[in-house]
């Protein structure tokens, strides 16, 4: 089975657990869709089990790692990271936990941490910079975050830009500019930046987040001075074809 990309950035952490990777596999966690390890269907409760870091609750990232771990007969529940978060357990969280010791274990007192760090909601900017310059001042940690993010984020807008807004004195404001964003994704979109910009942890710097038009000057300017992120389009099926209508691929005939 192929790594997923929270395999990838478990091991990552495991071979070089410094902050900037452990920010990445917290925000993968907050993203991710998981199938958690239950005992009773008739009462969905995640089932506990005792290790060294206390009560665990068990997630995987995948059924097949789940039944892998636990058996093909094992009942689980899904949710995303995000929605196990704000249940406000009181147990600590191993991910994609092995029989031969792999996995992370996110603490309780690490998911406390994460729950401080990005429940708040951030509500979308109505107003016009007058004056913006590059975005010098965001993190090489922040700019991570923010492309892992809108990586995840397919057809969600056709593009952002992050600028600096200097159109008030001695302020460090950062302004995220979503352009042809899809309306209904717009509080989505807030929530997910709004995320990745508090668990970079920049000092004594705002975050505003903003939705706007190609045509309007703003992103004319931008788009000269500013940090470009192309969003994914989303992949259509191919249509299915009738057979033998492929020349490269003749009917066979018996």
């Amino acid at each position: 089975m192929p790594d997923s990309p929270l395999d990838e950035i478990i091991k990552q952490v495991q071979s070089n657990d410094i902050a900037e990777n452990r920010l990445i596999l917290f925000k993968r966690f907050l993203d991710a869709e998981l199938f958690i390890l239950i005992d009773d269907p008739q009462d969905p409760k995640p089932k506990l089990v005792n290790l060294r870091e206390g009560e665990i609750l068990l997630g995987f990232d995948t059924e097949e790692k789940l039944m892998e771990f636990a058996g093909d007969n094992a009942f689980f529940i899904s949710m995303t990271g995000r929605n196990l978060l704000a249940q406000n357990i009181s147990v600590g969280i191993a991910l994609n936990l092995t029989n031969i010791g792999g996995g992370y274990i996110l603490t309780n007192e690490i998911l406390r941490w994460l729950e401080k760090n990005t429940q708040a909601k951030q509500g979308n900017i109505i107003r016009h910079p007058k004056k913006i310059v590059s975005p010098l001042i965001a993190s090489e940690t922040f700019i991570k975050l923010l492309d892992e993010t809108l990586a995840l984020s397919p057809g969600s807008a056709n593009y952002a830009i992050l600028v600096k807004d200097i159109s008030e004195k001695d302020t460090n404001n950062l302004l995220l500019i979503f352009v042809e964003a899809v309306e209904a994704f717009q509080d989505i979109l807030t929530q997910q930046i709004s995320e990745a910009f508090k668990l970079s942890n920049l000092q004594d710097v705002t975050l505003d987040i903003i939705f706007a038009k190609p045509d309007e000057q703003l992103v004319k300017k931008a788009l000269k001075i500013g940090l470009r992120f192309d969003l994914p389009s989303i992949q259509k099926a191919p249509k299915p074809e009738a057979p033998g209508m492929d020349p490269k691929k003749p009917p066979v005939l018996r």
